[in-house]
């Protein structure tokens, strides 16, 4: 969609929220606006950007649209995993979360036979707990039990990743093959413990059908992507997706690598300090949803940050390219006044061939230490080569690496590999 016709679009859907949500209705009001005032884009920019606790406090009477309830017809509800504070309840149309994730699939020709005429495909998903839309995602519970309306398997995870026992990796492996998937949707932390437990065990993760793997909910680190690639190998695609559990698939990697952001389905907008950022230059991402009669969403705040690329891609698709950057709450703050995104920090640690896993954590006083869990092929001066280059890439900030045998996960059951908790006690 050109810039002209999604901008067009992007006002049918704030005269349509105005029209038919009481919260942003309110919302505009208290602003002193109406959907006539916004002509272009800079009057776009009039309009505050609303948040996950807007429609967490007006969920759903306020928030859904005139004539709707959460039990018309083909509306899905979802709740967020509470990442960055309590969990997040929404709902989305079934057709418009199929066109969201069909749009950025598409950039991945490897995954085009995925979706056959008249097909579903068996999905399986491996994923923290908080995240898995059951009521109990633990060994205790059958497999009867973690089935979705949908068909989707819940695969047996514990709420604490590392201290998994062994019993319950055997079970989701043992529930993997009865499954006989087309598709797994997994956290590529987990995902990673599972492939390292799987040859641990000399078992294999495959499907008598073709295997898809697709992963989401937290920052796919370097070192997660390089142990399941090396598990799985060349021949299984994999696509490392965007996505909230609010508006579905944002965004994917295409064939060749690079990750691409919905433009057809959103107006986006990538901010700092009020402004859209040029390219090159990492902002938050905005969102407005185009056509979504049932929740619509005017310049949504995710929290998320990118860097917008604007250069193309081989790979054919006119979905722009982005990097990823990760979660406001979780860059590290720096004395000088920058900040360093988790993205930044993993791209510093790289694929590191002899660590399972880490975790980089910033303390109140703005101290970091790096943990992470070794492996066989751990050298005498990997660690120090590391320690150097992120004390470099954070300075004047402190950094301490060491070695451990064990990091836990977050409240939400989610293993973020950056956190901040001087970010977390506020925005940049």
């Amino acid at each position: 969609m050109t810039g002209t016709a999604a901008f067009e679009a992007a006002r049918q859907e704030i005269a349509y929220a105005f029209e038919n949500t009481a919260f942003f209705r309110k919302h505009m009001e208290d602003n002193g606006l109406h959907p006539a005032d916004i002509k272009d884009a800079d009057d776009f920019l009039r309009i505050p950007p609303t948040a996950k606790p807007d429609y967490r406090r007006h969920f759903p009477a306020g928030v859904l649209a005139k004539g709707y309830t959460l039990n018309s017809p083909r509306v899905m509800r979802f709740q967020s995993s509470g990442t960055s504070g309590d969990r997040l309840n929404s709902a989305i149309l079934s057709y418009d979360l199929a066109r969201r994730q069909a749009t950025a699939l598409a950039v991945n020709r490897r995954f085009d036979d995925l979706w056959r005429p008249g097909s579903r495909p068996r999905t399986c998903r491996f994923a923290p707990p908080n995240c898995s839309d059951v009521e109990c995602a633990t060994g205790l519970s059958t497999l009867e039990d973690r089935t979705l309306p949908d068909g989707t398997v819940v695969l047996s995870v514990a709420h604490d990743l590392m201290a998994t026992p062994e019993w319950q990796i055997v079970k989701a492996l043992d529930e993997l093959e009865i499954c006989e998937p087309d598709l797994l949707l997994v956290d590529s932390t987990h995902f990673a413990f599972l492939t390292r437990w799987a040859r641990r065990l000399g078992r294999r993760i495959s499907s008598p059908r073709t295997l898809h793997l697709v992963s989401g909910y937290t920052l796919m680190t370097r070192v997660a992507r390089r142990e399941i690639d090396a598990f799985l190998g060349a021949d299984m695609p994999v696509g490392d997706m965007i996505g909230m559990s609010e508006l579905g698939y944002l965004g994917f990697e295409c064939h060749k690598g690079r990750r691409h952001i919905n433009d057809q389905d959103f107006y986006l907008e990538f901010v700092r300090d009020g402004r859209a950022v040029e390219l090159g230059t990492m902002g938050e991402l905005y969102v407005t949803t185009l056509d979504d009669t049932l929740v619509p969403r005017i310049r949504y705040a995710t929290g998320d940050y990118f860097t917008p690329l604007g250069d193309a891609c081989d790979c054919g698709s006119d979905l722009p390219v982005v990097r990823i950057e990760g979660r406001a709450t979780q860059a590290v703050r720096l004395r000088s006044g920058r900040t360093v995104s988790p993205g930044a920090v993993d791209a510093v640690v790289g694929d590191a061939p002899w660590m399972d896993l880490y975790k980089l954590e910033q303390d109140p006083t703005g101290a970091c230490t790096f943990r992470y869990v070794a492996n066989s092929a751990e050298q005498a001066g990997d660690a120090p080569a590391l320690e150097t280059r992120l004390s470099e890439a954070l300075e004047p900030n402190p950094v301490r690496v060491e070695a451990v045998d064990y990091i836990a996960c977050e409240r939400s059951g989610k293993f973020q590999a950056c956190v901040s908790h001087l970010s977390a006690e506020g925005a940049w």
